[in-house]
């Protein structure tokens, strides 16, 4: 095991070498290589010896081009600089050289050429971004951004939160993404957003918005003489949100249970019983679905009317595979549906 994770007996006798240690050829290998290890700095011995291999390639490399720039100009058939014989001598002598310390800085690890390596790869991915953005039109360039702020006065710019166009001349509000990028908002309805729902993150991403940037939001309010409150003092206010919180997560509660009782009446009309179907329907959902929905049009009307929306989208299915009605239920629940939107009083018998 110690001649399988140490280099080889040339590359310590090298070391050695290095290092000015005499009487070394005739130690055995492991003797050597923990002598090397104890009383020299393995590493820093292998770090110098490679510069040594690399400067002598290189004064040979100029030798060698010397020498060919001086039988150029005497002859014409010289060898080409990239397929000369002597070059692909001298690079395939420091490759195998090289190759034989190769495992042991793999395992052992170099700090200074695992730090080189990685300038040099971010060097060449610098280069390559770079060459690309410089060869991407400026146009096309705009696009990728996707929400940076237009330029150009012909380009509209739409609300993330209203989803309608900003008008000329409207107070706006650009929040930086940690990925550069940057959003329009209309300020009035950022600053509605974050005091009716007490969420101080952006909408499209919940990335959340840092102090200074509500503290900016504020000062622009204010500077323009909106009238709203500040959203500052209300993040570090959080129990005025308490209320609303709560309030949201009893609808949102309500929702899911009333989601689960039409999924419940789905299987029902694409079952394969009839009469058990019917029964289930008329003394288990449509009542417990009646009640759940006066709960949340009393709690909200609006967002219970877009619940019943969904609900009747669901029950339908996608145009391209529409639900399967053996026995005619899906009318029923559709104008279950229709009878407790419009307000219509239902007697279940019980």
């Amino acid at each position: 095991m110690q001649t399988r994770s140490s280099p080889s007996v040339s590359s310590l006798h090298s070391l050695a070498r290095e290092a000015g240690m005499s009487s070394f050829t005739d130690t055995p290998k492991p003797i050597l290589y923990r002598r090397l290890k104890e009383n020299y700095n393995l590493n820093r011995l292998q770090r110098a010896h490679k510069r040594g291999l690399k400067r002598r390639v290189d004064e040979d490399m100029c030798d060698f081009d010397a020498d060919l720039g001086a039988s150029s100009s005497s002859s014409s058939s010289s060898y080409p600089d990239e397929s000369s014989p002597r070059a692909m001598r001298h690079a395939g002598r420091s490759a195998r050289h090289d190759n034989e310390l190769e495992p042991w800085d793999e395992r052992r690890g170099d700090p200074d050429d695992s730090r080189s390596r990685k300038r040099s790869r971010e060097s060449s991915k610098g280069k390559g971004r770079a060459g690309e953005r410089s060869r991407t039109p400026p146009r096309k360039a705009a696009a990728k951004s996707g929400y940076s702020k237009p330029r150009d006065a012909g380009t509209k710019l739409v609300d993330p939160i209203m989803l309608t166009e900003l008008p000329p001349g409207a107070l706006t509000f650009e929040f930086q993404r940690p990925n550069g990028t940057g959003v329009v908002y209309h300020l009035n309805s950022l600053i509605d957003y974050f005091l009716a729902t007490g969420d101080f993150t952006e909408p499209e991403t919940r990335i959340e918005f840092s102090d200074a940037d509500l503290k900016r939001i504020d000062e622009i309010a204010a500077a323009s003489q909106l009238g709203k409150s500040s959203v500052l003092a209300a993040k570090l206010n959080p129990t005025r949100f308490n209320d609303a919180k709560l309030d949201r997560d009893a609808i949102v509660g309500l929702e899911r249970c009333a989601g689960e009782l039409v999924a419940d009446m789905l299987k029902v009309i694409e079952s394969n019983d009839p009469e058990e179907g019917q029964m289930r329907l008329i003394m288990y959902l449509f009542p417990l679905f009646s009640d759940l929905h006066r709960q949340l049009r009393t709690a909200d009307a609006e967002y219970s009317s877009r619940c019943m929306d969904h609900f009747a989208a669901y029950v339908n299915g996608p145009p391209n595979r529409p639900t399967v009605d053996k026995f005619g239920f899906l009318p029923i629940v559709l104008s279950f549906f229709r009878q407790l939107r419009e307000g219509e009083s239902m007697d279940f018998g019980f």
